[in-house]
This record gives structure tokens, sequence and C-alpha cells, in this order.
């Protein structure tokens, strides 16, 4: 049984791995976001022990869990905002003149 023969027969679609790039890219974005606006909330610059603390923690968690909630909010609105959008689009013929 070979493995290496069933991977490179498969077709890869480019426009699928350019969505996955860029999918990639926003989720270490925000990652990276994540990291530095709860460090710096809840971390001081100078600490001396090796370890977080049960304050740091709790305040990490939070700050985590509140960051997500608001984006999981303005993905929700935005996708409601593109569905009305095309629902104005939708309604409007499409965006093409009758004149023509």
């Amino acid at each position: 049984m070979s493995w290496g023969g069933s991977f490179t027969q498969n077709y890869v679609n480019p426009e699928n791995l350019v969505q996955a790039e860029q999918e990639y890219d926003a989720f270490m974005d925000l990652y990276q976001r994540i990291m530095t606006t709860c460090r710096n909330k809840c971390i001081p610059p100078h600490y001396h022990e090796p370890d977080l603390n049960k304050g740091e923690s709790v305040c990490i968690d939070r700050c985590v869990f509140k960051y997500g909630a608001v984006q999981k909010l303005l993905g929700k609105k935005m996708d409601e905002q593109a569905a009305n959008n095309m629902g104005n689009i939708g309604s409007s013929g499409g965006g093409i003149p009758s004149t023509l």
C-alpha cells in the first residue's frame, strides 16, 4: 500500500488555495491582536514569577472570551449587512438598466 501516489494525483483548485491562505492570514492576524491586547491588559510589564497568578489567568480568560464574543457579533452583523445588500440588489432588478 503506497501513500505517496494517492496525494500527488489530487487536483487543488487555485481559487480554493487562495481563499484558504486568506483565511489563515486573517486568523493569524486575529490571534496576534488577541495576544497583544490581552497580554498588555492583563500582564504587567515587569513580572518576577514564571507562571501566571490567579488574577492574571482570570483576566486573560475573560479578555480572550470577550474578544471572541465581539468578533462573533461583528461577523454576524457583517453577514446580515451583506444579505441585506444582496436583497437590495435583487429587488432593484440586479443593477441592469431596463432601458437597454
